[in-house]
């Protein structure tokens, strides 16, 4: 059955990028919204189509997952923003993305990324101090989960993209 959603990623000034549609298809406790994209506008590292993703929505901490697939259900990447924890109003989900990034391949090997744009936008946008150490949490979050090899870093996304694409029936 389906369950569409609309999702928003913004800057911390309210711009946002274009919206992305989906399929709310788990919430995890108080803790996280999972949300499959079917064909995402996105390329991974390295230029490769993203054929499937879930997005794991932080609730009640400063991180969002982006995990990417081929078109065979295998991980591409994770992409893990820090930004300030994610509403849901109606059909809408919504986070504001504080631009540092850690980025992990399929073997979870780990790099942090966008140091410099963080540094001008906290300049640019008056990044208020409890927003700057939003974004330092989030990404000690991200590597604290990877580490663990804890969700989303589990195996969880591989069982829910399954789970996800069977739901239709049979091929």
């Amino acid at each position: 059955m389906r369950n569409p959603v609309t999702t928003h990623k913004r800057k911390y000034d309210g711009t946002e990028k274009a919206p992305w549609t989906g399929d709310l298809v788990e919430a995890l406790g108080d803790s996280w919204l999972v949300v499959y994209y079917e064909s995402p506008r996105h390329t991974a590292a390295g230029g490769t189509a993203v054929a499937h993703a879930l997005r794991y929505f932080g609730l009640d901490q400063p991180l969002s997952v982006l995990v990417c697939f081929d078109a065979v259900g295998n991980v591409l990447e994770y992409q893990c923003d820090a930004g300030l924890p994610a509403t849901i109003e109606g059909r809408r989900i919504s986070f504001v993305d504080l631009d540092l990034d850690v980025m992990a391949g399929p073997d979870l090997a780990w790099h942090e990324r966008d140091h410099e744009v963080f540094a001008e936008r906290t300049r640019t946008m008056s990044y208020q101090p409890e927003v700057v150490a939003a974004a330092h949490e989030g990404v000690r979050l991200a590597k604290e989960l990877i580490a663990a090899r804890a969700l989303p870093f589990d195996g969880h996304p591989e069982r829910v993209l399954g789970r996800v694409l069977a739901a239709p029936g049979p091929l």
